[in-house]
């Protein structure tokens, strides 16, 4: 059985953006010996039930998550629209009710482009829930990038007391880019400079490399943009895929406790839906 777990993953409910269908991406899983899977679809949690039943059904624990978009004030609706990127899974009861919380949140109160919570929000329902520091978009990771490095310790320690202990992880990336290679070795020092985890993940928005293309039409699409247009938003790579725990520990080969951290991420994750209940 694998022993890595994909944490940070979109599916085709990431509308126009996520093209990893559920059906194979569950049957893949399957076959690949995984013991669990996350998703975290952009600011919405439409494909929740049907992902639980899935992978149920296929013996593959479902953690429910999602990457949200996080403005400087949830309530402001003027001004930028460039938000930053955070990763929650739901640990319980507790921690899905609360991610429900902020998604409803998100939406009806939120919503400006996009559906937005912000820190104060998310620290008002943290109970329950795993965080993850999100991909480049993240705001540790983007302090870092600008080289802004004890504003990036900060802001990583108050996202670290906003969980209970030991649920905040600093999530790694890796899919050759430069702005990763630039802040790697930075993320794992500072990871153990403030005593929490590292967490590798792929940021999984489809389920097979030649499957890039597919994807960087659909955001064409979103974007209301022509493909051959030079100024419109794309990928920079064609490694945003389901990669194999193999694949992984390559990639992450000096620092395998990242990757082994996922398994224990999961281990955390115990949410079930009770269908025969009512409220």
């Amino acid at each position: 059985m694998s022993k890595f777990v994909h944490l940070h993953l979109h599916t085709e409910y990431s509308l126009l953006d996520g093209a990893a269908r559920i059906d194979k991406l569950v049957k893949i899983l399957k076959e690949r010996e995984a013991p669990a899977c996350a998703i975290t679809d952009h600011g919405n949690m439409y494909g929740t039930v049907k992902f639980f039943e899935k992978c149920k059904a296929n013996g593959i624990k479902p953690i429910i998550g999602t990457e949200f978009y996080v403005a400087d004030n949830y309530k402001d609706k003027t001004g930028k629209f460039d938000y930053a990127h955070i990763t929650i899974l739901a640990k319980n009861d507790e921690g899905y009710k609360n991610l429900c919380k902020l998604n409803s949140i998100a939406w009806i109160d939120g919503f400006y482009y996009k559906p937005r919570i912000d820190y104060n929000l998310l620290r008002e329902h943290s109970k329950g829930l795993i965080c993850l520091s999100g991909c480049l978009r993240g705001d540790v990771q983007q302090l870092l990038l600008q080289g802004f490095d004890e504003e990036a310790e900060k802001m990583a320690i108050t996202l670290r007391d906003m969980f209970d202990k030991g649920d905040f992880y600093i999530e790694v990336m890796d899919h050759g880019l430069s702005e990763q290679k630039q802040i790697l070795d930075k993320q794992f020092k500072l990871a153990e400079k403030i005593g929490v985890k590292t967490v590798a993940t792929n940021d999984v928005h489809y389920l097979y490399q030649e499957d890039a293309e597919v994807q960087d039409i659909m955001m064409c699409i979103s974007m209301g943009k022509t493909i051959d247009d030079p100024d419109r938003m794309r990928m920079q790579c064609n490694e945003f895929y389901l990669k194999t725990e193999e694949e992984m520990r390559q990639i992450f080969s000096a620092h395998q406790e990242a990757i082994d951290n996922t398994l224990e991420v999961a281990e955390k994750c115990n949410f079930e839906f009770d269908f025969k209940s009512s409220f």
